[in-house]
């Protein structure tokens, strides 16, 4: 995922070369000189999928370890499945004709819901249950939200129309994304069922506990399309479709209660890509 994302990147260079280099830059100039701009809009987010792993060595009392050797960990995986949310974007930008370069700061934040997908060790081998357990467990897991802040370097190419107040626009940007997952939650819980020794082997010895906050800082590639219409001579209102990839984020975090104090588990989440849809106003501040 992540040589795919900077190979993309390189497209998107490209593409801002070839939008620079486009002839017809400085043919207009209405569209030339500074601007500034803020928009609101909603946003879309794929579905997602959650790896983890650790490296806990433990066999549990509810599986079925008879023919396992060593075990040195395990992994896990979920389904993200993201609800509507929504966006803010700042935007400073110069045009040279019909092109414009534009900085952009923007923020998207989306609802997350999580699906468990499987478990196994760490090799891949899968977990079989003991049907002749006295112990069982209970599991309960959920993520709070997705927050996405980007800071990109776009540029447009505007197209001119015979309709004097209405400018279409493609364009291409990459950027830098600081992803922040909030509300990572898992709690594990074993109890004793009847022929259970829970003096020699405490159930609650076996549970785990995880909640916290997962950050990275990621690469991200995006397209546009849009038009604007002209309220005046220097305002503009415009309506902006953007879809948006990152790399993967990844972090490390620490249990809060664990059969091995000191135990970390590992997150990665991928296929974060983004639709959002902005309105937006800009205003002419002239050469």
């Amino acid at each position: 995922m992540r040589s795919g994302l900077h190979r993309a990147g390189g497209v998107v260079l490209l593409g801002l070369g070839v939008l620079l280099s486009a002839p017809g830059m400085a043919d207009d100039a209405r569209h030339s000189g500074w601007y500034v701009g803020a928009g609101l809009g909603a946003t879309w987010m794929s579905d997602a999928n959650q790896a983890g792993y650790n490296r806990d060595a433990l066999c549990y009392p509810v599986d079925d370890c008879t023919n396992r050797g060593t075990i040195d960990g395990y992994r896990w995986f979920y389904d993200l499945d993201a609800d509507r949310g929504n966006m803010f974007e700042l935007i400073v930008g110069r045009g040279f004709g019909n092109v414009r370069l534009e900085l952009s700061a923007n923020r998207r934040e989306n609802d997350i819901d999580q699906e468990f997908a499987d478990i196994t060790y760490f090799d891949g081998t899968r977990i079989l249950p003991d049907t002749m357990s006295n112990y069982t467990s209970t599991s309960e897991f959920s993520i709070d939200r997705l927050r996405t802040q980007t800071l990109q370097l776009n540029a447009y190419y505007d197209f001119p129309l015979a309709l004097p107040r209405v400018t279409p626009y493609v364009g291409v940007g990459v950027g830098m994304s600081r992803v922040k997952l909030y509300g990572l939650y898992f709690r594990g819980e074993y109890s004793c069922t009847s022929g259970c020794d829970a003096a020699l082997s405490p159930p609650e010895a076996y549970n785990s506990l995880q909640d916290e906050d997962l950050r990275d800082t990621v690469f991200s590639w995006h397209l546009h399309a849009g038009a604007d219409y002209s309220l005046g001579d220097r305002l503009l209102l415009g309506l902006k479709l953007t879809y948006s990839e990152m790399d993967d984020l990844r972090d490390s975090g620490s249990y809060i209660d664990h059969p091995f104090p000191d135990e970390l588990n590992h997150t990665k989440i991928n296929d974060m890509d983004h639709w959002s849809l902005t309105l937006g106003l800009k205003y002419l501040l002239g050469g």
